[in-house]
């Protein structure tokens, strides 16, 4: 019985020394650019030694790529929640971009890996593929609350949509070294207004769509 317990116990103290890894990741990316932080870095802050973190990962890229896909998993969990109540689709958008600006902002690794232009280009392309799970959830949202024209290939404009908000994310990031709500704002607009080329401005509730078999009197 007792040598059956060890890879369990070895699998969980693994776990842990890699959620330190991870841990230790995030807390150095609160204070140097990405470029700047070396595995060795991040197995000192989480007081693991050196050749159990190459045990783990074999570069910093490495643990990069599992830490986005942590935050991503994080932010999409904040943009899926329930929107309510609205008045439009614009609203809906600028209630996602409101969200994805206040879990920037609290989660500094997030900006770093995901919008800073120090991005190593592997991890920005596995961030990039996030998006497109992120435009699915506001192609959702609005689903949700509005009867959508059938428009071709709608999910790349949602994605497309995504990838200009993030530009004034980034942007604002390079020229000011943090998310100003000015651009924020920015990015809402630019969302939008490509958006806007495919989505007529206004457009019918779901809640004022007669149920099937309903007959709707000719205006």
């Amino acid at each position: 019985m007792k040598a059956e317990g060890r890879p369990a116990t070895t699998q969980a103290r693994g776990r842990k020394r890699r959620d330190a890894l991870l841990a230790a990741a995030r807390a150095l990316l609160a204070e140097r650019e990405s470029d700047k932080i070396t595995l060795v870095d991040v197995a000192e802050r989480a007081g693991i030694p050196k050749s159990s973190a190459y045990h783990f990962y074999a570069d910093i890229l490495e643990l990069y790529n599992e830490l986005v896909a942590i935050l991503d998993t994080e932010l999409q969990a904040v943009i899926a929640q329930p929107i309510t109540p609205v008045t439009g689709w614009e609203q809906v958008v600028g209630e996602v971009i409101d969200r994805a600006a206040a879990y920037f902002e609290a989660h500094p690794a997030a900006q770093q890996l995901m919008l800073s232009s120090q991005t190593p280009p592997a991890v920005k392309r596995s961030s990039r593929r996030a998006d497109i799970e992120t435009s699915h959830l506001i192609e959702q949202h609005i689903d949700t609350h509005f009867v959508m024209p059938d428009i071709p290939d709608r999910s790349r404009i949602f994605f497309h949509a995504v990838e200009a908000a993030d530009l004034m994310f980034g942007l604002s990031l390079f020229q000011h070294g943090m998310l100003l709500d000015s651009m924020v704002e920015e990015a809402k607009k630019m969302a939008c207004a490509y958006l806007g080329l495919y989505l007529p401005r206004f457009l019918r509730r779901r809640d004022d769509t007669p149920a099937a078999g309903v007959v709707v009197p000719a205006a």
